[in-house]
C-alpha cells in the first residue's frame, strides 16, 4: 500500500516537517522528510518503504486558485539508516552538497520548468537561505530547494547564530 502523494504533499506544505524522527515499518509505509515553497511552486520529499529497498521520492506541485496540483516527480533508492546518519565536512566535501533532484515541465505556453534539489548538509548548518526565504534544516540534515526555471540558484548556508558558512549552487 502506497500513499496519496497529492494529499500527503498538501498536508506537508500546511504543517511542515515533523520534529521527531520516525521509522518506516509495515504500518508506517512513508515518512515526510522535506518541503520548500516558493510562491506558487513547491517540492515535497518523502521516504517510502519499497520492496527490498526504501525509495526517496520528490514531488513538484504548483498552486492556482488556492488549490495545489501535483505535476510529477521522481526519486531513487535510499536507506533510512544512511539518510539519517550525520555526515562530516570531509565526507561530503564541504558544508553541503547536492545529492539528487529533478524537474518537471509544468506548461508549454508559456514554457515553465520547476526544478528541485536535494541537499545533504553537515550538522553545523542550521538554516539555508534561498532568495528571500529561509529553510530550517530538519533532523535528518537534508534540505529540499525548489526553483522556478532551469538555472541554478545560490543557497547560503548558515549556522545556528546566523553566520554564513558558505554558498552552494542548487543545480
Amino acid at each position: 500500500m502506497g500513499y496519496d502523494r497529492l494529499a500527503e504533499s498538501v498536508a506537508l506544505i500546511a504543517r511542515g516537517v515533523p520534529d521527531a524522527p520516525a521509522r518506516l515499518s509495515r504500518r508506517r509505509r512513508f515518512l515526510p522528510l522535506a518541503v520548500d515553497v516558493a510562491g506558487d511552486a513547491a517540492v515535497t520529499v518523502f521516504l517510502r518503504r519499497g520492496a527490498g529497498s526504501d525509495e526517496l521520492e520528490g514531488h513538484v506541485l504548483t498552486r492556482a486558485d488556492g488549490t495545489w496540483r501535483l505535476h510529477g516527480g521522481g526519486g531513487g533508492s535510499d536507506d533510512f539508516a544512511d539518510l539519517v546518519r550525520s555526515k562530516t565536512v570531509d565526507e561530503i566535501g564541504g558544508y553541503a552538497r547536492v545529492t539528487a533532484g529533478g524537474g518537471v515541465l509544468v506548461s508549454e505556453r508559456p514554457r515553465r520548468w520547476i526544478a528541485w534539489s536535494w541537499l545533504n548538509v553537515v550538522p553545523d548548518v542550521a538554516v539555508v537561505a534561498v532568495g528571500d526565504r529561509t529553510i530550517t534544516v530538519p533532523w535528518h540534515h537534508h534540505v529540499a530547494v525548489v526553483r522556478d526555471g532551469e538555472r541554478p540558484v545560490p543557497v547560503i548556508l548558515l549556522d545556528a547564530a546566523g553566520k554564513p558558512l558558505g554558498v552552494l549552487a542548487a543545480t
